[in-house]
Parts: C-alpha cells; structure tokens; sequence
C-alpha cells in the first residue's frame, strides 16, 4: 500500500506485515484510524480503518489460529 503525505507529498509506502499489524492494533485499541509517521517531515498522516480493509481484505484477527 503506498500513501503520500498529506505535507510534504512523499510517497510512504506499507508493507503487507505492517498492514496487518496496524489492523492488529487498531482492532486490540478499538480506533477508527492508524497514524503513520513520515519519515520526511515527520508529520502524522492518519489512515483510515477502511482503507486499511481494502487494502487487506481477508485479514482477521486470529490468522495464525486459523492457519494452523
């Protein structure tokens, strides 16, 4: 997943582990939305909770349960 920051324009780009993990948290922390840093500018950009969805549609909360 690729995001640009809402500053400074630098794209930032999410791994699919660091995609599933911000589901994790924002699952276990009960958010609407994920902060992920710039590493430019360092400002905050805020993603939203759908956008993390779609970009990980079969995510669920016990993968490694279910996988098993």
């Amino acid at each position: 997943m690729q995001l640009r920051c809402f500053k400074c324009q630098m794209p930032i780009m999410l791994s699919r582990d660091a995609i599933l993990s911000a589901l994790d948290h924002l699952h276990d922390e009960d958010t609407n939305r994920y902060d992920v840093r710039c590493p430019k500018c360092r400002k905050v950009n805020r993603i939203p909770i759908e956008q993390l969805q779609h970009a990980a549609p079969n995510w669920t909360r016990n993968r490694e349960e279910s996988a098993e």
